[in-house]
């Protein structure tokens, strides 16, 4: 199956509490990425091998991993 695959890189100020509590964090990281108004990417398209990171994939097409 052929899938677009877009890699982002979020950058925040180090805080204790988000590398402790994955919740934190987790909502730290949907916050910057609401709040921008444009999300620069690394984009590939084809029939690509799987990915050895973790994935979030459309619900609509997959599962999340």
């Amino acid at each position: 199956m052929e899938i677009i695959r877009a890699t982002i890189n979020i950058e925040i100020p180090y805080r204790n509490d988000y590398m402790n509590y994955n919740e934190m964090l987790n909502k730290k990281l949907k916050q910057v990425i609401a709040d921008a108004d444009f999300i620069p990417c690394k984009v590939k398209a084809g029939k690509l091998e799987p990915c050895r990171e973790p994935v979030l994939r459309d619900l609509e097409h997959g599962e999340h991993s």
